[in-house]
């Protein structure tokens, strides 16, 4: 039998938590060391699941016998530590977004290149069930020409309660803000949207948080090559609208109860403000509950539940690693290039540059994919 792959984690904060919890049950790797500063925080992960601690990544890729990393670390250190681990000749998975800089991607991009290994761009939700299903709706012509793609996020606990990512993960007065923001969490949709429809972003406007500025509503418009149109509008400091009557019931667990050690198949629970996109189309519409495990498609004929297969949330991780795993066992291409992250990342930086102008920022040809 092939002996699973060995993998080390960089970080081990919440996100490493999600990662962790997917991995349950893949045969193709094994979990063995993981690093982080917070000597204490390393420990009690290594304890939790079983893998060797080290409070410094280098002296980890030194030690311990790894044949893949996945970088889960502040997004300011990425870029380092995907370059120490392909000079290592180590094969990477590096969570989004994948840089603070395009120059730091396309470092990291070469670095890979020149020492031969792969590199995965940690891009989890095209692993969600309903987002994959979705993809495979709108190929398949079921809501027509697709006009119009959007998610929002908007409510917390006003200004009081709100949390900025800290100069740690985005520099001061860099693009940055909340996890709910454009920057960490919008950079999911701007990867997914053109995923979805097979269309790449040609021209984006909007405005982003500062990091550990005064926080204000964020949006982003994207202009596609197939006329469509893509809109994200986030605010992590106020107060949701959402009633109590329209929340779901969700199978997928939160991150505050990862967080706790509560993520075993534990069942459902309801949700009260469930993360959802929306694909409007010539000939019917579709509302992604990504999280929550749903998919809803209305045409004409009315409104019905499409089913989807697959493991809900944390398992889009564990999909993810599944996925390197399997390129690395064939000797072939990686499923999500890092050159999507990277697209993904200038046009979020587009948007930034708009905010500046005031003028629609185009983008220089490349791939949907």
């Amino acid at each position: 039998m092939t002996p699973p792959l060995r993998v080390g984690l960089i970080g081990l904060g919440n996100v490493a938590l999600a990662h962790l919890e997917g991995y349950r049950g893949l045969d193709q790797i094994q979990v063995v060391a993981g690093a982080d500063p917070r000597a204490d925080r390393a420990a009690m992960m290594g304890a939790r699941y079983g893998f060797a601690p080290f409070s410094d990544y280098r002296t980890m890729l030194a030690e311990a016998r790894l044949d893949l990393v996945a970088v889960l670390s502040t997004v300011v250190t990425h870029r380092e530590a995907v370059e120490a681990a392909a000079e290592r000749g180590l094969h990477v998975l590096c969570e989004k977004p994948i840089a603070i800089s395009l120059d730091d991607a396309d470092r990291m991009i070469d670095a890979c290149r020149r020492h031969g290994v792969k590199f995965l761009y940690g891009s989890s939700y095209r692993f969600l069930p309903p987002v994959a299903k979705a993809r495979e709706l709108i190929r398949a012509g079921t809501i027509g020409e697709v006009r119009l793609l959007t998610e929002t996020f908007i409510g917390g606990h006003g200004p009081a309660g709100y949390h900025d990512m800290g100069t740690h993960h985005y520099p001061a007065g860099g693009p940055g803000g909340s996890g709910n923001g454009l920057v960490d969490h919008g950079i999911h949709l701007v990867d997914i949207f053109p995923w979805l429809i097979g269309s790449e972003i040609t021209a984006v406007s909007g405005r982003g948080q500062r990091s550990g500025a005064t926080p204000m509503a964020e949006y982003m418009a994207m202009e596609f090559r197939s006329g469509a149109l893509g809109h994200l509008v986030y605010d992590d400091a106020t107060w949701s609208t959402d009633l109590p009557s329209e929340g779901l019931f969700s199978w997928g667990p939160t991150w505050d109860q990862m967080a706790a050690g509560e993520a075993g198949d534990r069942g459902g629970q309801w949700q009260q403000h469930p993360g959802s996109i929306r694909v409007y189309g010539s000939e019917g519409a579709l509302r992604i509950f990504h999280y929550a495990n749903l998919l809803f498609l209305r045409t004409k004929a009315g409104i019905t539940q499409v089913p989807v297969s697959g493991r809900p949330m944390p398992g889009q991780f564990g999909a993810e690693m599944a996925s390197l795993a399997a390129s690395i066992r064939e000797d072939r291409p990686v499923d999500i290039p890092a050159e999507a992250g990277r697209r993904a990342l200038e046009a979020v930086l587009g948007a930034y540059r708009s905010m500046e102008t005031g003028e629609r920022v185009r983008l220089e040809p490349g791939s949907p994919s």
